[in-house]
């Protein structure tokens, strides 16, 4: 067509194939909420002793193709639960039904297996159809150096079955700790877990305070006082405010004239409030040469500084990479907001070198924040171990634009899970008397 050149040709094929490549996807939210209404349901009918979801949701995987469900019931009820369970008004179609496994339709589009087993094997069944390929060929590795045999149906010594109760007695059984679902990836958690206990992973519980909110100074939906009083109900102690800079006119980014007024508000907020604190921050466009969007001066003005790209993202990886390392080392800059800027299922994020980030962030104590929207999840899980091996500090920001989005830290929390964070590296699950000495410290040097 006129107007249409090689590149643009080749960009209208690079979309068509990304949306092939994300046909029946769903992002992890979607997935979970319609497997739990599917689990409960399960549950409810008579003669189900326990079930549970199972796959890569269990693993907390952030995009989901199909659900994996176990449940466990007596040998001579299994034909009678499975058609009961195929007339559930979630069932679009029945793919395929036998008395042990079954292939459904859900009526919102995904996949559903599900397989029923008795109650002696659903340990063994949960944690097979729960782990992944190479984790599960790894662990019967393992259990072949021990004497043993791991098999969906049980571990086995000599033939006889080997009596576990669940998935924590099956990984003792082989002289090793328990592994959380969410890190059954084959990245070295066998091998850690045979030398002892493996940390504690973060959990919603261990937060403290929020930071990377916005409000109706930029655009949020919701007043900062509104932010703050909802933080509070959620038993946080503390609010990093972060609007868009000016740069971001699409997001009525924040002139220097409003930048102080709000100043002035959430100091009048933070006289009335002895029990909580809002801290001033700013999310700050890092501008297409790494340099940011507000002058040094005023930079140093906030008690701390996110800094994000928001524009130009089809650098080459050099150059991108280069410009977000100069916003890393910038005195002012306290976290690296959502560093990669994929939108999952949506659009890929733009190349970089992400480990040589992070060593820069560890050099100049400098946090990446795990953003925990849905669409984000970025930090991805995938660089977890090698921001742990570094020392990376992290923070699991909501990017909240409104009350409701400050809820979905749990699925910040989830990915942080998966990546093996504990609450020792996460800033965020400091107290406010901590987190304040940190910030002023760093503010100093």
């Amino acid at each position: 067509m006129k107007g249409f050149g090689e590149k643009s040709q080749a960009n209208v094929l690079k979309g068509i194939e990304f949306l092939k490549q994300r046909q029946g996807l769903h992002l992890y939210p979607f997935a979970a909420d319609k497997a739990k209404a599917f689990l409960e349901a399960i549950k409810a009918l008579n003669g189900i002793k326990q079930a549970e979801i199972a796959g890569s949701l269990r693993r907390r995987h952030e995009i989901i193709r199909d659900l994996h469900l176990v449940a466990s019931c007596d040998t001579d009820q299994r034909r009678t639960l499975m058609s009961e369970i195929a007339v559930l008004p979630m069932i679009a179609e029945v793919i395929s039904k036998g008395e042990h496994k079954a292939l459904f339709k859900l009526k919102s589009g995904l996949t559903a297996e599900l397989q029923l087993c008795e109650q002696e094997v659903f340990p063994y069944r949960l944690l097979d159809l729960t782990s992944s390929r190479e984790h599960l060929t790894a662990l019967s590795a393992h259990a072949k150096a021990q004497g043993l045999e791991l098999t969906d149906s049980g571990l086995f010594k000599a033939g006889e079955r080997i009596v576990c109760q669940d998935e924590a007695e099956i990984y003792k059984a082989m002289g090793l700790n328990k592994i959380a679902p969410e890190l059954r990836e084959n990245l070295g958690e066998i091998e850690a877990a045979a030398q002892g206990p493996l940390p504690e992973l973060v959990s919603t519980s261990d937060l403290k305070g929020i930071f990377h909110a916005h409000t109706l100074w930029s655009d949020g939906d919701c007043s900062l006082e509104e932010m703050a009083n909802r933080c509070r109900e959620l038993g946080y102690h503390y609010l990093g405010i972060s609007e868009h800079s000016q740069a971001a006119v699409y997001a009525h980014g924040l002139e220097v004239d409003r930048v102080k007024a709000q100043w002035q508000e959430i100091d009048e907020l933070n006289q009335k409030m002895t029990d909580f604190r809002i801290f001033k921050g700013i999310e700050v466009d890092i501008l297409g040469d790494g340099s940011l969007d507000y002058d040094d001066e005023l930079l140093a003005g906030f008690d701390f500084v996110i800094a994000s790209v928001h524009s130009r993202f089809k650098m080459e990886r050099e150059e991108m990479t280069e410009r977000i390392l100069k916003a890393a080392r910038h005195p002012s800059v306290t976290m690296l907001g959502h560093l990669t800027g994929r939108l999952l299922l949506a659009r890929e994020g733009y190349p970089l070198d992400v480990e040589a980030i992070i060593d820069a962030c560890v050099e100049h104590d400098t946090i990446i924040e795990l953003n925990a929207h849905p669409s984000r999840l970025d930090l991805d899980w995938r660089y977890g171990p090698y921001a742990r091996k570094k020392g990376l500090k992290i923070s699991i920001n909501p990017d909240a634009h409104s009350t409701q989005g400050l809820d979905v830290v749990d699925y910040g929390v989830a990915a942080a899970r998966k990546g093996g964070f504990s609450p020792e590296q996460v800033i965020n699950t400091q107290t406010l008397e901590a987190v304040s000495e940190w910030l002023a410290q760093r503010h100093q040097k």
